[in-house]
């Protein structure tokens, strides 16, 4: 009796595969749905430092302490929303994310 090669897959093995596919996908998924939140935090993070930055570079210039409202202004982060003072400022951008609490301007740098 002569065999014929049959081509193809079996019905198991692609279940096998469709249950191997679904538990990566279980496994997957919750990694990617936290990411805008933790982009939006890096964000918050990034403008913090470059509210401090500014604050090196007008103290460097001016060779004076600035106020919290030339330092905010001076920050180039569009679109943004600066609040606080200088021992707590605070950032919010422009889709209303929560609040990011900046870490405390030294005193020699803001007036």
């Amino acid at each position: 009796m002569k065999r014929t090669l049959q081509k193809g897959f079996t019905l198991i093995e692609l279940v096998v595969v469709i249950v191997i596919l679904g538990i990566l996908a279980a496994v997957a998924i919750p990694q990617f749905t936290d990411l805008s939140a933790s982009a939006k935090a890096a964000v918050g993070q990034s403008a913090c430092g470059a509210l401090q930055s500014t604050a090196v570079l007008l103290y460097a210039s001016n060779k004076a302490a600035s106020t919290i409202l030339t330092i905010q202004s001076a920050t180039v982060i569009a679109p943004a929303t600066w609040g606080g003072n200088c021992t707590t400022p605070t950032y919010t951008d422009a889709s209303g994310s929560p609040t990011t609490n900046c870490q405390t301007i030294p005193a020699a740098l803001c007036s």
